[in-house]
């Protein structure tokens, strides 16, 4: 009897070690098949076959969220971007994503969010130059998750918040050029509305100087941070100081300037401080809400509802020409 029971003791002890022995080499196999560098292989391959380009893959770190345990890729581009504006403008980065399973990773990005956002740009940007010209540079950012990364076809399938930015390069030196201005956003809006794409809008238009797009502006440091100085001094303290002095330190520029800054090098995450990137040169500001972003959100007492549908309902809330 004691014999069976010191065989059963042994056999058991054997059965534990080789329980033990899976468990470890399992827990060393899912470590090296799920290391940082396999996550990069699986992120690179990911990337390869899914846009049919190399990418830049930067920043991957080990992240926890409850039971959940992933690698995050922090910045992932296109290599084509390399040298080029888009190298270094967070607007064209996106996020890669594996996250870790049984000895593997299920792969996901988010830069499909990016060009979501560049064939908005695109589809908005033919009526944006037929209203406004050339100098138009749309920035728009499309909200939340995605299954296509055309915008028609995603915009289709579900409506969006369209959010971002949209950036004029003109001069306003009247009232009348500010009516005019006013005309051709509200235009806009209708066009919006007309493609069905007005349900969910937070929208803020900007018109800046285009002499600011010049070489001569570019390359005047001295104009530039008398600008600055004038407007940290008399911008809340006194607008109409404010206004007459830029305007008379802006024509001390030639009348003749020359094209310097070409708008599809324009840095779409700098642009968004418009200030600081136009030197104190933001002319016109106006933000476009729609009815259902605003009640959607609770900010009818911030906002008010408007359908523009009377040129009137474009209101500036900023006007320095």
């Amino acid at each position: 009897m004691e014999y069976m029971e010191y065989n059963e003791k042994k056999n058991l002890i054997k059965i534990i070690k080789k329980i033990v022995l899976v468990i470890v080499i399992g827990i060393l196999l899912n470590s090296y098949l799920t290391s940082p560098s396999k996550a990069y292989k699986a992120l690179d391959s990911y990337f390869k076959k899914t846009y049919g380009e190399e990418f830049v893959i930067k920043g991957i770190g080990r992240r926890r969220l409850k039971d959940r345990e992933w690698y995050e890729a922090g910045i992932v581009f296109p290599k084509s971007y390399i040298d080029t504006p888009k190298e270094n403008d967070r607007y064209y980065w996106g996020r890669g994503f594996a996250e870790i399973e049984a000895f593997g990773f299920d792969v996901g990005d988010s830069y499909g969010g990016v060009l979501l956002n560049e064939s908005a740009n695109e589809f908005y940007g033919k009526k944006l130059k037929e209203l406004f010209g050339d100098n138009v540079l749309p920035v728009l950012e499309i909200d939340g998750e995605y299954k296509f990364t055309d915008f028609v076809r995603e915009y289709s399938r579900v409506s969006k918040t369209i959010s971002g930015g949209i950036y004029i390069f003109g001069r306003v030196e009247s009232d009348k050029d500010r009516e005019w201005y006013r005309k051709q956003i509200y235009e806009f809006v209708q066009f919006m509305k007309e493609t069905g794409t007005f349900e969910y809008v937070a929208l803020p238009i900007n018109v800046l100087d285009k002499r600011v797009l010049s070489k001569e502006f570019q390359e005047n440091i001295e104009l530039q941070q008398k600008l600055v100085d004038m407007g940290l001094k008399n911008k809340r303290k006194n607008v109409e100081i404010f206004r007459r002095e830029r305007r008379r330190l802006m024509n001390e520029l030639p009348k003749n300037l020359t094209p310097y800054v070409k708008l599809e090098e324009i840095n779409k995450t700098e642009i968004r401080n418009s200030v600081k990137w136009s030197v104190y040169n933001n002319l016109l500001t106006t933000g476009i809400y729609s009815p259902k972003y605003v009640e959607s959100n609770s900010l009818e007492e911030e906002y008010g509802i408007k359908n523009y549908d009377k040129l009137s309902d474009v209101s500036f809330t900023y006007e320095e020409y």
